[in-house]
């Protein structure tokens, strides 16, 4: 399947789908505060990285900060935001308890315009994330799943995988034992419904955890769009440099897009590579979701017909955006922006 027509737009139409991109992925409620490294190591958790903890350890990260800020988190949750904030038609698909936190968390989503097919698991409590926000504004996450590691192949299969264009996976997914089988039951659906597959790598620990797996989808040619940082790429390709990294991907029939942080993002496309500057920012103040939507600008770009250089663009802007405050939704209508800032 050729993935890209001679303009570097997605050519293959998916004119008629209901639903543009059908994220998949852990439902947490975002808890954030202001930590510097020395409260993340206390709290026992990897600086700039995600920590799977129980519940008795959540309990000691809340009470280790008097004040949190709370929204309707994970990262397929972040990008389906981000895509809804750029005027496109997303999907969430996840699972929430039977609680409060839950039913706050699929009224959020329906309220910024995302449709949502969110399972109730009885039995556990709606996930929930930790995040502390370094003075840089380095994020470090604390993530009890909860209710949300109980997401199967039910859920996936429910969700209508053939009316959307693109199917988006976190890899975080991968973390969960029953969701596992729940991700291979996506692109199953996904690929004999022609919808395209993408997966975000999500966190160089994930990566490292799942390396073989993530390597077996690829090599398999069962996903379509890979989304990463240079060094959740360069972990996944085992080279040290970003140079060797991108070579290795490059040989791959996919469509890779890559976030260098400050210098910016690059796309890989069969033989072409497409290089984007970071958006310029003020000041960055939590690069919490800065991946994820990074994501919802490309996949949003890409929905709307534009091309590869084009979606780069769209996803630094967005990408910039969410780190010039704190939290990982958009607190200014992208694409309000993108007409201002892009034309």
């Amino acid at each position: 399947m050729r993935l890209l027509d001679d303009s570097l737009r997605l050519a293959i139409c998916q004119e008629g789908r209901a639903i543009d991109v059908l994220c998949i992925g852990n439902a947490l409620v975002d808890r954030l505060a202001e930590g510097d490294e020395a409260v993340v190591r206390a709290a026992g958790l990897e600086v700039g990285a995600m920590t799977l903890v129980d519940p008795d350890q959540a309990a000691v990260i809340e009470s280790a900060r008097d004040h949190w800020r709370e929204v309707a988190g994970g990262s397929a949750a972040n990008t389906a935001a981000g895509i809804a904030s750029l005027g496109r038609r997303p999907a969430f698909v996840g699972t929430v308890g039977d609680d409060q936190a839950g039913r706050r968390y699929v009224a959020d989503l329906e309220a910024i315009g995302v449709q949502a097919y969110v399972h109730i698991a009885d039995h556990l409590p709606t996930g929930l994330c930790h995040v502390l926000v370094s003075p840089s504004g380095e994020r470090s996450m604390a993530t009890s799943l909860g209710a949300a590691g109980a997401l199967d192949e039910r859920a996936v299969a429910e969700a209508g995988i053939g009316s959307a264009s693109i199917v988006y996976l976190e890899g975080y997914l991968l973390d969960a034992p029953a969701a596992g089988p729940a991700l291979e039951r996506a692109i199953e659906l996904a690929r004999s419904s022609e919808t395209l597959v993408a997966l975000s790598l999500s966190d160089p620990f994930v990566v490292e955890r799942h390396h073989d797996k993530i390597d077996e989808l690829l090599s398999a040619g069962l996903v379509d769009l890979l989304f990463g940082n240079e060094e959740e790429v360069c972990s996944l390709t085992g080279h040290d440099s970003l140079e060797q990294a991108v070579d290795s991907l490059w040989e791959k029939d996919r469509l890779a897009f890559v976030t260098k942080g400050a210098a910016g993002s690059m796309a890989l496309a069969g033989e072409v590579r497409v290089q984007q500057p970071a958006h310029g920012v003020e000041a960055v103040v939590d690069t919490t979701g800065a991946g994820d939507l990074f994501a919802a600008g490309v996949l949003g770009g890409l929905c709307a017909g534009q091309d590869v250089a084009q979606s780069l663009r769209l996803g630094s802007l967005a990408a910039a955006e969410i780190i010039s405050h704190l939290g990982a939704r958009p607190e200014a209508s992208l694409a309000e922006l993108a007409r201002h800032e892009l034309g």
